[in-house]
Formats: C-alpha cells, structure tokens, sequence
C-alpha cells in the first residue's frame, strides 16, 4: 500500500497526510486490568469492535432554538471583535464548528472540511439537506460556491499555537481568511490544546452570543448527561488504576503518541485515567519507532484514531492484518480495541458519547500482557 511522508502529524490537528495523499489510522494504546468494583456481567462481555464514539449522539439532533433578538457581538481567538447589527443567520463553518453549532440548533448554510461531507464521521450521521459544501479537502475552499451563498459570517476553529483559521491558514499566509473576510466576518473558536472540555466551553460562549439559551430545557439535559458520563469515566479509570495508555499510529513506522499533547487525553488523564508517555517526541505529539523496537506487549485496550479523510474503510477487525507486527502486540491479538477521533468531540453530545464508549471499552478490557 502506498503511503506518503510529505508531512508529520500534529497534535493541533488532524494526522493527515499532505492533499491527495493516503491517509492511514492512528492507534492510541491504552493497557487496562480488570479490578474489582465492575459489575461481573459487563467485564465478562467483549469489547465492541463496532462502537464508533465520533457518530452523532441523539442530543446532536436538536431543535432550532428560539434565538435572542439582539445584535451580535464577539470576541474571538485572534483578539478580533466581531460587531453584526442582527444575528447572523447564513453561517458557513468548518466541520469542527459546523458540529458544535448543529449541537446548539444552528444549522449552517455551508461548510468546509478536510473530507467529502458524506464520509466525515464528523458531519455524515447530520442532517445535510440543503447544506452547500464549499471545500471538502485539506486547505480548499470555493469562493464561488461561497459567493452564492451570501453568507453574513465564517465560523472556523482557530489554533493559536500554528495560527491556523479553519485549517486554510498559517502563521506565514493568511491570504485565504482574508479573502473571506472581504465577504463576510470570519470568527475563530479557539481550540484549547490542552483540554477538548475547555474546547467546547469556548464553543458554548459562542453560542450564547448568537442568541440561544444555554439554560434552555434542552441544554440543561445535554451538559447533564455530558457531567454524568465524566463521573462515570472517574469511577471507571479509579476501578482500573494498573491501566497504562499508550498512543500508536502503525504505518511503516509506529508513532507513538504524548497523551499530555492531545486534548482528549488530557482529559481523560485527569480523570484518572493512566496513559504511558514516551521518554521524548519527534514533532511534540508522536515519537516515531521502527518496528523493530516497538514493545508489541504493552498494551492491554486500543483506542484506535478514527481518521477523517479513511473514515469509511476503518475496520478494527482488519487492523492487525494490515500491519502483522503490530497484530503481534496484545491489544490488536485479544480485539480489545476502541476507534477514536480527535476532531469530533466540540460539542456536549459528542464527547459523552465518545466518554462513555471509552468507559465501556475499559471496563469490558481484560490484562492481557
């Protein structure tokens, strides 16, 4: 299988390879023991192969809210205050922001991605009618389809440690947001780096800018199912204290993932959760080893990235036989395996859903090393 090396990956986004290059799974490895204090019935079943945490959860699926009759203003990451004299209601977002915004109702008119809409795990399980995609590769975007669609406001999600605005710009060239900006204002969420909970908060505010009510019946139940499986995932990881994570994205090499660098992880270590972290790192996410000298038996339970761009063709049950020394290691050989995506969880609804499904994957793990 041909796989290109035009670029390593980054915690702040995405592991993709370079545009029309071959995309491969990432494996985050977590080592898991079976204490005591879990129910026996659920330890004793097999870890579901099937589980996919980034598909939408029914709290996704949320009525459009009653939005607030005011003007509209914020703050973004950039320092940029952006002033409307009504609320925006033609929004063209990226995939991560267009998923947060459809968890508060908002509906986008247009969205971005680094994937045809239809195959995003991010965006295929939404309802999609009527929504123009103008860009669905890595760093594209029409600004004819964007034209037609007369939009009032660009929401995309802004890294600040690469400068990045909806994954179309960089520290060095900006050129594409401004062209946007020329349409209409563009507004960036700040991605947190070091918690996917802070991630959505800031999500949160945007919402509340443009009108709905976060203490609506409807959000009151979805951040209350969202602390419920955050409880859950503590008394988990508290049961299974002798568990160690380790990351592994198995290509010709094994990258070996600092959980301290992903959101996610970082999460779940405070929580409780115990991840291994490598002695140093390559690019401050993974740290690249030859097969040679990947320890095969150190993991009891895969969590196993859920790329975006080969999201269709992800089978777990597959994964060892692509890559037969890493089917030697003990978490591929007992299918104690988890997927996980790192762009899908900037909503409440997501990440419970993705929570609870790594809680059930850890509970039903057995020590297998």
């Amino acid at each position: 299988m041909k796989q290109a090396r035009s670029e390593t990956p980054r915690a702040t986004r995405r592991p993709v390879w370079t545009l029309g290059a071959t995309v491969m799974t990432t494996v985050v490895l977590v080592f898991a023991t079976a204490c005591g204090g879990s129910d026996e019935s659920d330890t004793q079943k097999p870890v579901d192969l099937n589980a996919d945490p980034a598909a939408c959860a029914n709290s996704d699926k949320v009525a459009p809210p009653a939005r607030a009759d005011r003007s509209f203003e914020f703050t973004d990451g950039r320092g940029k205050t952006v002033k409307l004299d009504k609320q925006p209601t033609r929004i063209i977002a990226d995939e991560e922001s267009a998923a947060a915004l459809y968890a508060a109702g908002i509906k986008p008119v247009g969205i971005w991605s680094t994937t045809p809409l239809s195959v995003s795990p991010i965006l295929k399980c939404l309802d999609l009618d009527g929504v123009q995609a103008v860009g669905e590769k890595w760093g594209d975007i029409s600004m004819e389809k964007v034209l037609a669609l007369k939009p009032d406001l660009f929401v995309g999600e802004y890294n600040p440690r690469f400068k990045q605005f909806g994954k179309l710009t960089s520290a060095s060239d900006s050129s594409k947001a401004d062209r946007l900006d020329q349409i209409a204002p563009t507004l960036g969420v700040t991605l947190d780096t070091t918690s996917t909970t802070a991630t959505i908060e800031n999500y949160q505010k945007l919402d509340t800018a443009l009108g709905v009510n976060e203490n609506s019946d409807d959000q009151k139940r979805i951040k209350a199912d969202f602390d419920t499986a955050v409880e859950r995932f503590k008394k988990v990881a508290a049961e299974r204290q002798d568990v160690t994570g380790m990351g592994v994205w198995p290509l010709e090499v094994a990258y070996v993932l600092d959980p301290k660098a992903d959101p996610d992880f970082s999460d779940y270590t405070r929580w409780g959760l115990k991840m291994f972290t490598p002695d140093r790192t390559d690019d401050g996410y993974w740290r690249k080893y030859s097969w040679e000298t990947f320890p095969p038996k150190a993991a009891d339970l895969a969590f196993v990235y859920h790329d975006v761009a080969n999201s269709a063709n992800v089978k777990l049950a597959d994964v060892g036989q692509k890559f037969p020394v890493f089917q030697q290691s003990a978490a591929v050989n007992a299918k104690q395996m988890v997927l996980w995506d790192y762009g899908a969880n900037k909503s409440y609804p997501r990440y419970t859903k993705t929570i609870n499904a790594f809680a059930d994957a850890l509970e039903k793990s057995k020590k297998v090393t």
